[in-house]
């Protein structure tokens, strides 16, 4: 299999990976699909930053789509008619590809991790309970106690309801859709270096 063909398949495939990392991480700014969260500023930082959105998302996308020219037998661009050179501008693209992958993947580990931000009951000194919009599973240290391993601690969230699924599902998907991305990317880098080389 040449080059050429190697970096369609590759574009071909991150094209549809890349909508489901900008869909999942839009989803995470609509706990339950509803709005009012996110105008009353009641969602994760790490939702908020939107890593799925422009790092494993449209960057990825943009290399995608620029996968798919350098394979094709007309010019990508107007400079770019030399299958040489145009694998060398996928390499690039490539590269920032990864990078957002890799971005996605830690902001969606973080968020995992660190949990949903909800409205839950929490005790004061004074032993009067309020409730509070904080992040009810976050600690510095890291414990076998894992709310991800106990379900019984997800009722601790009162609202939004499901939130800790809802959470889980999407910063799962999206850690899932940006390794698989980052491993595509880096299989055109080679493939990039092999078509500058010996051309398409």
């Amino acid at each position: 299999m040449g080059a050429g063909r190697c970096a369609r398949i590759i574009g071909v495939t991150l094209i549809p990976l890349a909508l489901v990392s900008m869909t999942a991480s839009l989803a995470l700014l609509f706990p339950n699909g509803e709005i009012g969260y996110l105008i009353n500023k009641h969602i994760s930082q790490r939702a908020l930053i939107q890593a799925g959105l422009w790092g494993s998302g449209l960057l990825v996308f943009v290399a995608a789509l620029h996968m798919n020219a350098a394979a094709a037998g007309d010019g990508c661009c107007c400079f770019c008619r030399n299958p040489r050179l145009k694998m060398f501008v996928s390499i690039f693209y490539s590269l920032l590809a990864v990078g957002g992958s890799l971005i996605c993947f830690v902001y969606s580990a973080l968020g995992l991790v660190d949990g949903p931000l909800c409205l839950f009951n929490t005790t004061l000194s004074n032993n009067s309970q309020i409730q509070v919009w904080d992040y009810p599973f976050y600690t510095k240290s890291i414990s076998a106690e894992n709310y991800l391993h106990d379900s019984s601690r997800w009722k601790t969230c009162e609202e939004p309801k499901n939130i800790v699924l809802w959470n889980i599902v999407f910063f799962s998907t999206l850690i899932a859709v940006s390794s698989l991305e980052a491993l595509l990317c880096c299989a055109q880098i080679f493939n990039g270096c092999w078509g500058c080389i010996f051309g398409r």
